[in-house]
């Protein structure tokens, strides 16, 4: 099993300085390997194409899951607003940054006290 990650820093770097370190662990003990500054390329019969520091590589797979991030998505927000409707923007709509349910959390909740 292998964990990819585009970033070349620490993997798992944003998981909380208390646990992360247990989960790291937790993986590298049952033979996860880590791959970090991974740009993917392709997918096909030979497996999951890859390139690690200007060297491409092929990874022999039988399953892939992608875990790519997030895309803010306001295609309705001009036109509600068009429409006359008070529209709120929250969590990933608002900033498209790493996936952070702690913040999209602290401002749904913040702004449900203010209406």
């Amino acid at each position: 099993m292998h964990l990819l990650q585009r970033k070349t820093g620490k993997l798992g770097a944003g998981l909380g300085k208390t646990t992360g370190w247990v989960h790291r662990t937790t993986l590298a003990r049952r033979g996860v390997r880590f791959v970090r500054g991974v740009t993917y390329e392709r997918i096909d019969d030979a497996g999951l194409h890859v390139t690690v520091q200007g060297e491409p590589r092929v990874i022999e797979v039988d399953d892939v899951v992608v875990c790519a991030g997030q895309e803010s998505r306001r295609d309705l927000l001009d036109e509600l607003r068009a429409a006359g409707v008070s529209v709120h923007v929250v969590g990933g709509a608002d900033v498209a940054a790493e996936l952070d349910a702690k913040r999209a959390i602290d401002q749904g909740t913040r702004l449900a006290a203010t209406l």
